[in-house]
């Protein structure tokens, strides 16, 4: 199986599609992942630079794509999200390629910025019948719940180890619709004091507390699953 991820810094901080192929090796799946993704960027970027979506689409032989909107600064309008995010959803179908849809997170500042955002995708996913992931819905239940598990990075807006931990965890679920319980609790973080891209493979290692490894794997099945 193949995957491409396309979205912006949301979706590349933390390598978090790698996590993804992580948890999947771990659970038995031999998949490959793909990654077009540029810092602050919006779907209608994306589907503008058609040359390489279309690309990757038609040739690539992948056989979904987890989308990633711009969610914060820049964040686009309900109306624009609905209509590029259909664009590209549309594209992905026309070449066999299924669309998933993740469930973006408020900023850490601003909470009730999440109501906005289940307005939006799961409008989105009713219009378009495109699966979401769980990843903004397990934030929001951290954020009130579980306070002593940072999901995010110090600027309040991007993922910490822990939230791209509980991103890739979503995709997994969606996808697969397999409980995502017992997973070792391993991520990869590509930051120390501030986003750098580190060169080595031992360097970007990252063990997360097993205790709040597995209060996201819960939470993640609660939401996918309702259990």
């Amino acid at each position: 199986m193949k995957v491409l991820f396309v979205g912006n810094s949301h979706t590349f901080f933390n390598d978090m599609p790698q996590i993804f192929k992580n948890i999947c090796a771990e659970k038995g799946k031999d998949v490959e992942v793909g990654m077009l993704a540029h810092p602050g960027v919006t779907y209608g970027w994306h589907y503008k630079q058609f040359t390489d979506l279309r690309f990757a689409l038609m040739w690539g032989g992948y056989d979904y794509v987890v989308m990633q909107q711009a969610a914060h600064s820049p964040c686009p309008a309900k109306e624009e999200t609905l209509e590029d995010g259909g664009k590209i959803i549309e594209l992905a179908r026309k070449f066999g390629v299924t669309p998933i849809q993740t469930m973006p997170w408020a900023e850490k500042r601003d909470p009730d910025h999440q109501k906005g955002m289940y307005d939006i995708y799961n409008t989105l996913s009713e219009k378009y019948d495109v699966k979401l992931t769980v990843a903004g819905n397990v934030f929001e239940d951290v954020f009130y719940n579980y306070p002593d598990i940072d999901m995010y990075w110090k600027d309040g807006e991007h993922a910490s180890p822990y939230g791209s931990y509980t991103i890739a965890m979503s995709v997994f679920a969606a996808i697969f619709g397999e409980s995502v319980k017992g997973l070792k609790p391993n991520s990869f973080e590509t930051y120390k004091e501030g986003f750098k891209n580190v060169l080595d493979k031992e360097e970007a290692f990252y063990a997360l507390d097993p205790e709040k490894a597995a209060i996201l794997q819960e939470l993640v099945d609660k939401h996918e699953f309702g259990k």
